[in-house]
């Protein structure tokens, strides 16, 4: 007997001439390519837990700078208007960030850098204003920054207060008024005018001082609240955009604290 050489055909004879039925794939191999597909796309997602370990290192990278600046002045005291030129590189990077969120993973350790040689500069530039040993205000204002901090996050997870549109415009608002109000400030400065609304005595830089800080305060929860938005949904580099927002409020709200504990010393 002839042996066909058609493989279709030897596979029909081994069959006893029926054709092979296709094999039904099993619930647990669905289930296992459903798991591995769902991972792979949840690690492209944005989480809140990678957000806080680059807000972290942000952080981190200001702290070290700050004392680099300290080093390297050698706990000499400047002058106040020298440390508003870092000001201006600071919105720089702050505006450019937010109009270009994708450049986050590069502009949040820039910012983070300028921002740590503002803070060490301005710190320096207290013991003038004040006067004396500043050993113990750059930690109580830290302490200070994260009770605020704390407190706003229970009352954001709470439902206390709740990131709504006219919050959001209200805070916004009044963020970029108190950045003209810096500006303006820092520029008549270089021209002889004293920062009496910020340096000056009395009462009223100290209101201010109290004012901003509120400000501030509530514009974590604008930031609480855009991380949690994009958690799940953005792209996982979105982290660092996060990362930069809370980064660049509590370097502000640090900076408020510093300067309103200095007043009230001076007081």
């Amino acid at each position: 007997m002839l042996e066909s050489r058609n493989p279709t055909l030897r596979r029909m004879a081994d069959g006893g001439g029926r054709s092979a039925s296709p094999t039904a794939a099993s619930p647990g191999s669905v289930d296992a390519e459903f798991a591995r597909l769902t991972q792979g796309a949840a690690s492209d997602r944005m989480t809140i837990e990678g957000t806080i370990s680059k807000t972290l290192g942000l952080l981190l990278l200001t702290a070290l700078t700050t004392f680099g600046v300290w080093f390297w002045a050698g706990g000499e005291p400047v002058g106040v208007p020298f440390a508003g030129f870092a000001f201006f590189p600071l919105l720089a990077v702050g505006v450019l960030t937010g109009f270009k969120p994708h450049l986050a993973p590069i502009t949040g350790p820039i910012y983070a850098v300028i921002a740590g040689g503002f803070i060490g500069v301005l710190t320096l530039s207290l013991q003038t204003f004040v006067g004396g040993d500043l050993t113990m205000l750059p930690m109580q204002a830290a302490l200070a920054t994260m009770a605020v901090s704390g407190a706003m996050l229970f009352a954001y997870r709470t439902g206390l207060i709740r990131a709504t549109p006219r919050l959001r415009k209200v805070v916004i608002t009044a963020t970029l008024a108190i950045a003209v109000f810096y500006l303006v400030n820092i520029v008549m400065s270089w021209f002889g005018s004293p920062m009496t609304l910020i340096w000056g005595g009395g009462m009223l830089p100290i209101l201010l001082s109290v004012a901003f800080i509120a400000v501030a305060s509530l514009m974590l929860i604008l930031d609480f609240d855009l991380i949690e938005q994009m958690a799940g949904t953005a792209e996982a580099r979105m982290e660092w955009y996060g990362a930069f927002a809370l980064t660049t409020t509590l370097i502000w709200l640090y900076i408020e604290m510093l300067r309103l504990l200095a007043l009230l010393q001076r007081e």
